[in-house]
């Protein structure tokens, strides 16, 4: 995915009106284990020594806007203009297991902020759930690129792209790949008597059917009056009679 304008991680303008966290927030009735939050809270989908290439994804079981914090101090942190920088904290259901982490529910939580919420949002519209994801879409955020600083003393940014699937598109490729959804069987409509029997026409009489019809011609029912008490054709008790004995059936 290609870059968007760099908003430098502050509030963009959409519709007239300023961004502001709230808008991008959902939440899921649950999200994170007692385990995770009382080992410290879900663990960052990616660290710092990642190569480039690194991804991570699962679906969206919590998503909230929030003010970034130093990493060191926890204090909030704000732009030179006195606005409060924003980050898009996401926790993702993956796969991954950390043996350190007794009974790790494999939820990880992916930081998007700074040039990085431009991407999120290409990504979300390109995706049309909208400027962000929801609860319960499927999100990939994979370590792209690094772009250097634009501030000497700082670390080069770490650009990540973004691939969103919506829940509804998830849930019907699933339904339409399951295995277990095979196409009924279609039967073609039985042909009424004096209308030409075609190719395709389910099979003739069952054996104890045969039986009966032999029994009904021998009591001096025809043809036409065997199909009615069957719920036949008269083709089909035609051919029946017909296999049973060997010759062309008398009408």
């Amino acid at each position: 995915m290609f870059g968007t304008q760099n908003y430098g991680g502050g509030f963009t303008q959409q519709g007239g009106a300023s961004y502001r966290p709230q808008q991008a927030q959902q939440q899921s009735a649950e999200s994170l284990s007692l385990d995770d939050v009382m080992q410290g809270g879900a663990p960052s989908a990616f660290s710092k020594d990642d190569p480039i290439g690194t991804s991570v994804e699962g679906e969206i079981v919590e998503i909230r806007a929030e003010q970034q914090t130093d990493f060191t101090t926890g204090e909030p942190l704000y732009y030179p203009n006195g606005k409060p920088k924003p980050q898009v904290v996401i926790h993702l259901q993956t796969t991954l297991q950390d043996p350190n982490r007794v009974g790790d529910s494999g939820i990880r939580g992916v930081y998007v902020k700074g040039y990085n919420i431009g991407q999120l949002r290409l990504a979300c519209r390109q995706a049309g759930v909208g400027d962000h994801p929801n609860v319960g879409d499927h999100l990939k955020a994979t370590f792209a690129r690094t772009q250097p600083a634009k501030t000497r003393g700082y670390n080069d940014a770490k650009i990540y792209d973004y691939v969103v699937t919506p829940k509804k598109t998830a849930d019907l490729n699933t339904a339409m790949n399951d295995p277990q959804a095979a196409a009924p069987q279609q039967y073609a409509p039985q042909p009424q008597y004096g209308q030409p029997v075609t190719i395709g026409q389910p099979a003739g009489l069952t054996m104890q059917e045969r039986q009966q019809a032999a029994q009904l011609q021998a009591a001096g029912k025809n043809v036409q009056e065997i199909a009615g008490l069957l719920g036949k054709t008269v083709d089909q008790v035609v051919n029946a009679l017909g296999a049973g004995s060997g010759q062309e059936p008398e009408f």
